[in-house]
């Protein structure tokens, strides 16, 4: 489940973004929050301590707590135009990190789109922007396309990046967007509960001949993406 701040957070940030509270006013009080919310004073606390990292409010002693007029957020969030892209920010602050490269037997929902039960490489990604994972990217290639690509390369490149530079054309791709519950491995990585909200986007590349390149499947922190 969610953390209950977290939840709060989200209500009050997005209220701020639509400029539902006046910058010259403070908000209500953690007391009249915490009725309002049905939470108590410590989680009204915390999620005003998150509010102000992110530069959506200015706490100010002994006056109150003000949101930011068109505020700047300082917690990096993305959108998701594609399942390697990184939308407008900078992506100069994102790391990658490998936490399983291996060649195995497809998952059943993976053998049915590629038609073939022959074995696939996987590798599974953990992205981190300034240290804090948002991202665990999921990617199965047929076994002819990974010996082509290479292995040293779908290590170290985004996977649609180094199946261009074989030589592969992607002439098309089939995307799909839901919700999905973090599992233990997912909540784990992503440092979230289990059972925590996750926007999971699949993308099946194919060439020419509709012949299956690579399947991608995003499991998106949605307090860090949006689509």
């Amino acid at each position: 489940m969610v953390p209950l701040y977290h939840q709060v957070y989200v209500v009050l940030r997005q209220k701020i973004r639509n400029g539902e509270f006046d910058p010259a006013r403070p908000l209500p009080g953690e007391h009249q929050m915490a009725d309002e919310f049905g939470v108590s004073r410590v989680t009204i606390r915390r999620t005003l301590q998150s509010l102000e990292l992110d530069g959506l409010v200015e706490r100010r002693r002994g006056v109150g707590t003000f949101a930011v007029p068109n505020p700047v957020e300082f917690r990096d969030r993305y959108n998701i135009g594609g399942l390697l892209q990184s939308g407008a920010r900078d992506d100069a602050a994102t790391e990658s990190r490998n936490l399983r490269i291996a060649s195995i037997e497809p998952p059943a929902p993976v053998a049915a789109r590629f038609g073939s039960t022959d074995k696939v490489l996987v590798i599974q990604r953990l992205r981190h922007i300034r240290g804090e994972p948002f991202t665990l990217l999921t990617i199965y290639l047929p076994d002819r396309v990974a010996r082509k690509v290479g292995r040293k390369a779908l290590e170290k490149l985004p996977a649609v990046m180094a199946i261009e530079q074989a030589g592969l054309y992607l002439a098309r791709t089939e995307q799909s967007i839901s919700a999905q519950a973090a599992d233990e491995q997912a909540a784990s990585a992503l440092g979230l509960p289990i059972g925590a909200p996750l926007i999971f986007m699949t993308s099946l590349f194919s060439d020419r001949d509709d012949q299956p390149l690579a399947l991608l499947e995003g499991q998106y922190r949605p307090d860090m993406y949006e689509y």
